[in-house]
């Protein structure tokens, strides 16, 4: 039995603020880090046939760790959404914002005292309007009803196209088993 080579794939890693230092490595199974961008342009591509627009904020500062995607729903509704690699995040309803009581809310979280809240805010829950969607497809199932109906109507398509595909080619097999039996 022939042995099979082992082919290594290097996976580049961008340090921030250090684009030309990229750092290579060799281990195909070490985990890649997360790349705002790269991610950012997958979800508009993913997404954008079930969206009326999504495109990358232009004026909110993006980096290594955190982009933020404007939306408009098929219902013209829209949002500006936070992108890391916690998940998405809600954080105003009008593009290239971020809600004011939102800066306030992750302020006091990462404020100077460990996070600790003072005594006249403890009735403020940091975390009360703060949902954190896993995937894109969860966020707009949530703010956008039309989404699931667009998603459906693609998938039933792709379907009929695939079973389409499928009946020609059993026609062609049989065709062909006629021709050979002749």
């Amino acid at each position: 039995m022939a042995e099979r080579e082992k082919k290594h794939v290097a996976l580049v890693t961008v340090t921030p603020n250090k684009m030309s230092d990229a750092k290579l490595s060799p281990d195909e199974n070490e985990e890649q880090p997360f790349n705002c961008i790269d991610e950012a342009n997958a979800i508009i591509n993913d997404v954008k046939s079930h969206v009326a627009e999504i495109c990358i904020s232009s004026k909110l500062a993006s980096d290594a760790s955190q982009i933020y995607l404007n939306i408009r729903t098929i219902e013209s509704a829209t949002c500006c959404v936070q992108v890391t690699s916690r998940g998405f995040k809600i954080v105003s309803s009008q593009y290239d914002t971020i809600d004011e009581d939102k800066l306030i809310k992750a302020a006091l979280k990462q404020n100077g005292n460990g996070g600790a809240i003072a005594e006249h805010d403890r009735d403020v829950d940091v975390d009360e309007d703060e949902e954190i969607f896993e995937t894109p497809y969860a966020l707009l199932d949530k703010i956008s009803p039309r989404y699931v109906e667009s998603f459906g109507n693609q998938l039933c398509q792709q379907l009929r196209q695939l079973q389409q595909m499928r009946t020609e080619f059993h026609e062609e097999d049989e065709e062909q088993e006629e021709d050979d039996e002749e």
